[in-house]
């Protein structure tokens, strides 16, 4: 019988077939042999080719539809033999010394059960960004002064603060291992409900009886394109109950802080939302009185929600645009396309 690999690599491949060689490349770079680790590819379409190759590398393979992120995620997390599991986003990359890192740091740490390391970013066509155009989450600059920083069990009062104002360390899933056994039971059931996978992998890190290592090494290389789902409409209505179900999740595991800012960040969230798909509807001529119904309902939500009335044209444009809609569209739907052109949310 074949000894059970030490560490799993879930690839997921959604729709995006273009990088899945980068990623797979930079699998069979890895410094660490490849008989102590195993591959798992799940994905949402059938490629009788790239399915023989996947498996005569000894990858498993899964078909897979469901759209859920978590649940698709969790499907391929059951189908795991390793006791760790790690994940590779299908446009981004993993450095030849990660797996091999990520273990080291799991057997130094035997209580250990989440680990996270930085990213570097690169283009579409994988060539490095210069580092002055990351965005802030990317450069992570808070681990400059911290270096690598491990928190045992009983030691994770401050990551709220660690992981929300010092650091990013809650970004970016294919930056992330843990113990396959903390999506068991009810962490793994929350999982299987999200759509912000890397969030709710860092929050299981933070509610699970086990230990949490943030790496300052930069060992991912994160793909940075206008495609990016994050950048799209519908991922702020994502985002809005992803946060509030992971609010509950917090709460009942004991964390109300966690459970209070989650639940902060889906009105923001929601807020976000309901502005750009106004705007998305009066860019593509809506009818007037669905956008008349829309406005009604954005403004609503603001005077529900105070924290969110900031006077920021990114809060009352929305609105704005909404009212003069009813009687000026066609000039108000060319500004409307502008506006989520500049914000890449077309």
């Amino acid at each position: 019988m074949a000894p059970v690999p030490e560490v799993a690599v879930i690839l997921g491949d959604y729709s995006r077939r273009r990088y899945l060689r980068f990623a797979l490349a930079s699998l069979a770079a890895q410094t660490l042999p490849r008989e102590r680790f195993e591959i798992v590819v799940t994905k949402n379409y059938l490629d009788p080719e790239l399915d023989r190759a996947l498996a005569a590398d000894g990858a498993t393979v899964l078909f897979d539809e469901e759209p859920r992120i978590g649940r698709w995620l969790r499907h391929a997390v059951n189908a795991c033999r390793a006791p760790i599991v790690t994940f590779l986003d299908d446009d981004d990359e993993f450095e030849p010394e990660r797996l091999a890192r990520l273990l080291e740091v799991f057997a130094q740490h035997p209580d250990l059960g989440f680990y996270r390391n930085r990213v570097s970013v690169i283009d579409r066509e994988g060539r490095p960004i210069p580092f002055a155009a990351w965005r802030p989450h990317e450069q992570d600059l808070g681990f400059d002064r911290l270096g690598a920083v491990y928190l045992a069990p009983g030691d994770k009062a401050r990551l709220l603060e660690l992981a929300t104002r010092t650091t990013h360390a809650t970004f970016n899933t294919s930056s992330m291992a843990l113990r396959r056994e903390l999506l068991d039971g009810d962490l793994g059931d929350g999982f299987e409900m999200t759509q912000l996978e890397d969030l709710y992998l860092f929050l299981t890190g933070v509610l699970a009886p086990s230990g949490v290592y943030l790496d300052d090494r930069r060992l991912t290389r994160f793909r940075f394109y206008s495609g990016n789902v994050s950048r799209m409409v519908r991922w702020l209505g994502y985002a809005e109950w992803s946060y509030r179900d992971m609010a509950q999740v917090a709460d009942r595991h004991g964390r109300p802080d966690f459970g209070t800012w989650l639940r902060a960040q889906s009105v923001h969230y929601g807020r976000m939302y309901r502005g750009s798909s106004l705007v998305a509807r009066i860019a593509a001529r809506g009818d007037r009185r669905e956008v008349a119904q829309r406005t009604a309902d954005y403004l609503r939500f603001l005077g529900r929600h105070p924290k969110e009335r900031a006077w920021t044209l990114d809060t009352w444009a929305a609105g704005a645009y909404g009212i003069a809609y009813v009687g000026l569209s066609s000039l108000v739907a060319r500004f409307a396309r502008r506006r989520l052109l500049a914000r890449g949310a077309a």
